[in-house]
């Protein structure tokens, strides 16, 4: 009970130490709404979605529930992990957004853009949709990571695995991306539809899933240094390439306030950090 109660003490010294919280938290809010934007334009072009959502879709569709539901289910399982075993420093405020917000708003633009989108449904129109949704969601995703208030439940579970069996998190994302790609091509027939020749009957997976594998990181980190640096007023080559790395080992250290250390000759030395 009391690791419980001091578990607990810590998130929320954590969350509300940190500078500029109420800005961090309103756009860690709308970063989650422009992300459900974006995943939409993806789903909408027909080429296919990152992976995790892919599997989301293909499992929601073949239990014949909501995409939002769906996503929460799974978020939260994930979620409960990371609390029990993980640093509590990779949940936050922002986790609980993802977990909640980006289902549900993804379900709410596409049924607002489909029907649209079906009365012209080309190449003309899916390409731009397809690039549109990568730009927009490399946005969100930069504005999310540097709100800094959480990580996504996914996310976190790649990090603890990373720290887990001692693998780079890049080839850990590599193994999770392709985990559940294969389980979203199994539940939804996929699997067989290309061991038969079928790609059409591929639902969710396609050459957009291959871009985001490629292409998110470089794009997400040029917003970070020339978008969501300036909004927030960080420095990130200071700290990491990665905030959760330092969410890991330090547990929100980086945004603790200043402190100060008396020196021998009678000075006071402050010890500050840049986030």
């Amino acid at each position: 009970m009391k690791h419980m109660k001091s578990e607990a003490y810590g998130y929320m010294k954590d969350m509300f130490t940190q500078h500029n919280m109420v800005k961090r938290v309103v756009l860690s809010f709308i970063s989650i709404i422009i992300m459900g934007f974006g995943i939409s334009l993806f789903s909408v072009s027909g080429f296919g979605v990152d992976p995790f959502t892919s599997m989301n879709m293909n499992v929601a569709s073949t239990l014949s529930i909501g995409f939002g539901t769906y996503q929460l289910i799974v978020n939260a399982v994930i979620l409960l992990y990371v609390i029990i075993v993980a640093h509590r420093g990779l949940v936050g405020v922002g986790t609980v957004f993802n977990m909640v917000g980006c289902g549900y708003t993804c379900e709410f633009f596409q049924g607002l853009i489909q029907p649209v989108v079906n009365e012209h449904y080309t190449y003309a129109v899916r390409i731009p949709l397809l690039l549109i949704g990568i730009i927009t969601l490399c946005f969100a995703c930069s504005l999310f990571f540097t709100a800094n208030i959480g990580v996504g439940p996914y996310d976190a579970l790649g990090f603890m695995l990373s720290r887990g069996i001692k693998l780079e998190h890049k080839w850990v994302r590599v193994i999770t991306d392709v985990t559940v790609i294969f389980i979203g091509l199994v539940v939804s027939g996929g699997l067989n539809a290309i061991l038969s020749g079928n790609f059409n009957e591929i639902k969710n997976i396609g050459i957009g899933t291959i871009i985001t594998a490629f292409c998110m990181g470089p794009l997400i980190n040029a917003f970070n240094k020339n978008v969501s640096a300036k909004i927030f007023n960080v420095d990130y080559e200071k700290i990491s390439k990665e905030v959760a790395f330092f969410m890991i080992k330090g547990a929100f250290l980086k945004n603790s306030r200043p402190t100060y250390i008396a020196k021998a000759d009678g000075s006071v030395k402050t010890n500050s950090y840049s986030l």
